[in-house]
């Protein structure tokens, strides 16, 4: 949740673009309209796929099944990284996106290892970045 003034605003992608309208000093999507779409395309990926697959592993229902699931979700997702730094173009609000799921993995029963190469790149590209070093 982020308290502005008097508003109130609560959802991650609605807080990021939130942000990003807020302070246009500190990029948080790209500028070209399509690469601006590609992000959004990802953030929805990692909420309405990633994250409810792990929630559901988290909170003990249908945990086989959100297994699968997830793992499919993980090898889309490692295609999709194939021959990329970050997930739309130069590092945006959708790479930050996937940042709380990587560092819940324990918690989501789950491992990026060797059998998703590009993914396991890519979530070590984030996690060593200073800020998320930072946060506890």
């Amino acid at each position: 949740m982020l308290v502005d003034g008097d508003g109130v605003i609560y959802e991650s992608a609605i807080i990021n673009e939130y942000l990003e309208e807020r302070y246009p000093g500190v990029p948080l999507l790209p500028k070209d309209p399509l690469q601006r779409a590609r992000a959004r395309i990802w953030i929805d990926y990692c909420n309405t796929r990633l994250q409810q697959a792990a929630g559901y592993i988290a909170h003990d229902h249908e945990v086989d099944k959100s297994k699968e699931k997830l793992r499919g979700y993980l090898e889309t997702l490692n295609q999709e990284m194939r021959d990329r730094e970050y997930i739309a173009g130069d590092y945006s609000v959708a790479d930050i996106t996937y940042i709380p799921f990587f560092c819940r993995l324990q918690r989501y029963q789950t491992t990026i290892g060797n059998d998703l190469p590009h993914v396991k790149t890519w979530m070590q590209r984030l996690l060593d970045r200073a800020v998320v070093r930072a946060t506890p």
